[in-house]
C-alpha cells in the first residue's frame, strides 16, 4: 500500500499537514527560527507534516539558491524541527531574510494500491484526470531515489535513519518548492533522540 499526500486546496489546522503558511509551537514553548549555516540568514519556511502523533516542520535557505548547499542533509542549509503538538500557536517570522512562500495549501494522505511511489503517483493522477502534480508526495514506504540512495545517518547514534516521507515541488510551477528543477526531497527521522534530517536531489 502506497501513501499518496493529494493537494487539497482546503486550509488546515495547525496541527494537520500543511505547505506554506508560518510554523508552529506549543504555546509557552520556546522556538528559535533556524538559520542557515552559510550565510547566517534565517531559513525559509517550506511545509509541516503531521505523522504519528508528531509534526515535522521544514526548512530551507532560500536567501541565495544554489549557494549555501540547501540540499545536503548534513550541510547546515536546511533543518527539521520536531515538535508533539499540544496547544498551538502560529510563529512570528523574524525580520530579515528569506522566510516565508508566497502560497499555503493543505494535504491529505489517500492510500492506494501499487508496486511503488512512481508507479502509484501516475495511476492515481490518471484514474482521477488530473496532473500527476497534484500528488505532492507519499508518506513512509520506499523513498523513489533520483540520483541513487542517499539515506544520511543520525548524529547522535551513526546509525542509518528511518524514512519519513518524500516531497515533490508542488502542483504549480509558479509558486514550487525549490528541490533544483523537477527534483523530490526526502525526510527522515531516528528513534533514539527524535531528530530528523532533510535533503533534496535532481
Amino acid at each position: 500500500m502506497i501513501k499518496l499526500l493529494i493537494n487539497n486546496s482546503d486550509s488546515a489546522e495547525m496541527s494537520e499537514t500543511s505547505f506554506g503558511g508560518k510554523p508552529v509551537k506549543n504555546i509557552g514553548e520556546d522556538f528559535h527560527w533556524p538559520k542557515c549555516a552559510y550565510c547566517k540568514l534565517p531559513m525559509q519556511f517550506l511545509a509541516k507534516l503531521s505523522i504519528d502523533e508528531k509534526l515535522y516542520q521544514i526548512f530551507m535557505c532560500q536567501n541565495d539558491p544554489g549557494m549555501c548547499e540547501e540540499w545536503d542533509a548534513n550541510g547546515g542549509s536546511n533543518a527539521v524541527v520536531v515538535i508533539k503538538p499540544f496547544e498551538l500557536e502560529l510563529v512570528q517570522e523574524p525580520s530579515e531574510g528569506e522566510t516565508l512562500r508566497e502560497t499555503e495549501h493543505s494535504a491529505q494522505v489517500v492510500s492506494v494500491d501499487g508496486d511503488n511511489y512512481e508507479t502509484a503517483r501516475i495511476e492515481w493522477a490518471e484514474k482521477n484526470g488530473v496532473s500527476p502534480r497534484e500528488v505532492l508526495g507519499q508518506i513512509s514506504g520506499e523513498p523513489s531515489w533520483i540520483q541513487g540512495n542517499e539515506t544520511p545517518n543520525c548524529t547522535t547514534c551513526n546509525k542509518p535513519m528511518e524514512f519519513v516521507a518524500q516531497l515533490e515541488q508542488g502542483p504549480d510551477w509558479k509558486t514550487e518548492m525549490n528541490f533544483g528543477g523537477g527534483g523530490a526531497a526526502y525526510l527522515f527521522h531516528c528513534r533514539c533522540n527524535d531528530s530528523a534530517k532533510f535533503l533534496w536531489q535532481c
